[in-house]
């Protein structure tokens, strides 16, 4: 009983504006810590010592990269041949040679980075990419660099003609350079293929991925988002040839199966449902055709608007859902969450306006949530936001945006803030002109935040944490790995000092 009461003089509490700050009243403060443990402050965890493997694997991946250089510079004085280097990675068992693949990319990424050259780049791949390799990937190659057009072309070469002596290769992550020639000779040469990631290539097209379908017969996940060569036709054949295809990540995926296939008794396995690239404006009929055709969906991408949304609870029991829309949320949300209940575990929203009763009803009705995104341009309502205790209480990520010209209510943080105790990852983007130092120090004292890994804290303008809050933080958060402070009251000359301690400490702590 007292905790009840406890929980409604702390929601309703009110903080004196002085100067931009806000204090919580002295009352207040005792109560709450009357009642709930004083933290035991612990700092930040230690680095651990760095693995073996983990050495072993950076020093032959910089060897490798090494020699690769020397072969392109300078291979007479160089102590080893081409062939003698594959040869020693065509010795590794498949897994090591896997792994090596992606170390070595990190280590090109990392020296391009810093002096824009791509040589040994070509080399590396010559021999790093053996038959025996059963996952490929290549997406940080690509994805993290800007290369120029003759590398591309190089790369890409070279990857077609090694993937055709990959008879056992299961998984390609070639993110936004693959072409139709790679993906033809996959099909033609890796009947064992079933996952390939291929988005933002604009050198795939409705050949490259018929030829796919047609050759892996394996095939479970297909990634050709924001390929804007590939056109109905060919996503058509897509589903209807790969009969075991779970996961299809495509912007047009709605679309074309209710204009293609409702009329049919086709079924899938899907279990990912998507329409992002167009507004979804389908019928109740459609939306019940897609949940009886795909029983096995579990998430939904859409772009749609309110009222289409009391539809979405036709696809079946959703665990995640991840929303778009134009306009101000309604009642087409709130039927969906409520009938959703239980099932919802992830919920991403990008929206106009959000009311914050309907954040209360979410709560009451999800109580299984554990994952939370909003962005939006305005928080509005005139009802008290009022957590009692038990709404949000399995929140394990956080992450609150509001757009520039809307100012995040300190209700909103306490909402969430004083009640979600088992956070791992926050991020508080918006005007938060209210959250200071002494702020933040109430809101630790209530709910220290003791699982927390990820802190952001950020505004486009400001905000007026200072050193003292990093301090506060690193001491309440001992599982505290990644910490954001970009726009926080904190000098150069401070910003320094505190990545000198810790790297002094050895805390296994980022800041940026």
């Amino acid at each position: 009983m007292k905790l009840c009461s406890l929980s409604v003089n702390i929601l309703n509490a009110k903080f004196v504006a002085d100067e931009a700050e806000q204090k919580c009243s002295e009352q207040i403060l005792h109560e709450i810590l009357d009642i709930f443990p004083h933290n035991i402050f612990k700092m930040p965890l230690r680095k651990q010592a760095e693995a073996l493997e983990h050495m072993c694997f950076v020093k032959v991946a910089q060897t490798i990269h090494s020699l690769a250089v020397q072969l392109e510079e300078d291979p007479e004085c160089c102590k080893m041949s081409k062939e003698e280097l594959s040869n020693m990675v065509s010795a590794l068992p498949a897994v090591i040679n896997e792994n090596m693949i992606v170390k070595v990319i990190e280590t090109i990424h990392k020296t391009f980075s810093r002096t824009r050259r791509t040589v040994g780049m070509k080399t590396c791949l010559e021999v790093l990419l053996q038959k025996h390799v059963q996952r490929l990937e290549l997406n940080g190659l690509f994805f993290k660099m800007r290369l120029q057009g003759t590398i591309n072309s190089t790369i890409r070469n070279i990857v077609c003609a090694r993937v055709a002596t990959m008879r056992n290769l299961m998984t390609l992550n070639m993110v936004s350079k693959c072409s139709d020639e790679i993906l033809c000779v996959l099909s033609e040469k890796c009947p064992e293929v079933s996952d390939v990631n291929v988005s933002i290539s604009d050198l795939v097209t409705d050949a490259g991925i018929k030829a796919l379908a047609k050759g892996c017969l394996k095939l479970e996940n297909l990634g050709i988002y924001k390929c804007w060569n590939i056109t109905t036709e060919g996503i058509a054949y897509v589903l209807k040839h790969s009969k075991n295809l779970k996961k299809l990540k495509c912007d047009q995926l709605g679309a074309v199966l209710i204009n293609e296939f409702s009329t049919s008794k086709s079924t899938f396995k899907l279990t990912h449902f998507e329409q992002t690239q167009t507004l979804f404006e389908p019928t109740a009929e459609d939306v019940r055709w897609v949940g009886s055709a795909c029983p096995s969906l579990e998430s939904v991408s859409l772009f749609v608007d309110d009222k289409n949304l009391s539809l979405v609870p036709l696809l079946g029991q959703i665990r995640v859902l991840e929303i778009e829309t134009g306009v101000m949320l309604g009642d087409g949300f709130i039927e969906a969450i409520k009938y959703l209940g239980k099932s919802l575990q992830t919920l991403q929203l990008s929206c106009n306006q959000v009311q914050q009763e309907f954040i209360v009803v979410l709560g009451e009705c999800c109580p299984s949530l554990t994952t939370l995104h909003l962005s939006t341009a305005a928080l509005e309502g005139d009802e008290l936001l009022a957590n009692p205790g038990q709404l949000f209480s399995g929140l394990t990520v956080l992450h609150l945006q509001v757009w520039k010209e809307s100012v995040l209510s300190n209700k909103w943080v306490d909402f969430f803030l004083l009640w979600c105790r088992k956070l791992e990852s926050v991020l508080l983007k918006a005007e938060v002109g209210f959250l200071t130092d002494q702020y933040l120090g109430t809101l630790l004292a209530v709910n220290p935040l003791t699982e927390a890994k990820y802190i952001v804290i950020a505004s486009d303008e400001f905000v007026p944490l200072t050193l003292e809050s990093v301090h506060k933080l690193m001491s309440s958060c001992p599982a505290l790995e990644n910490l954001g402070l970009s726009s926080w009251n904190i000098t150069e000359e401070e910003f320094f000092q505190i990545r000198d301690d810790i790297k002094t400490n050895n805390y296994n702590l980022n800041i940026s």
